[in-house]
C-alpha cells in the first residue's frame, strides 16, 4: 500500500479531491473522505484503483446521506496528489 519511500498514495480520514478526467461515472471533481485502504498500490503497472470513501459536497456536508461510494480512480492522479499536486 505505499510506495518504496513509505509514504502512502492515499490515506483513510483524508479528504481527496479528485478531478473529473481522472475516475469513472461522475461529473465535476469528487470530493470523497477516504474510508478504506485501496487494495494493490505497490504494483508499479497498476493504472486503476477503486477508492471507497463517503462523498462530501462543496459546502463540506456529507452526500448520499453519507453512505459509502466507491469509484474508479486513475492511480496517477493519487500520485501527482502525494507528489505536492492538488488534495
Amino acid at each position: 500500500m505505499t510506495r518504496p519511500d513509505q509514504t502512502p498514495l492515499v490515506s483513510i480520514g483524508e479528504l481527496a479531491t479528485i478531478p473529473e478526467a481522472d475516475y469513472c461515472y461522475g461529473t465535476g471533481p469528487l470530493r470523497l473522505r477516504v474510508t478504506q485502504a485501496p487494495a494493490g498500490l505497490t504494483h508499479p503497472g497498476l493504472e486503476w484503483v477503486e477508492l471507497t470513501g463517503v462523498e462530501i459536497r462543496p459546502d463540506s456536508t456529507e452526500a448520499r446521506g453519507g453512505r459509502p461510494r466507491t469509484a474508479l480512480v486513475r492511480v496517477a492522479a493519487l500520485r501527482s496528489r502525494s507528489a505536492g499536486g492538488e488534495t
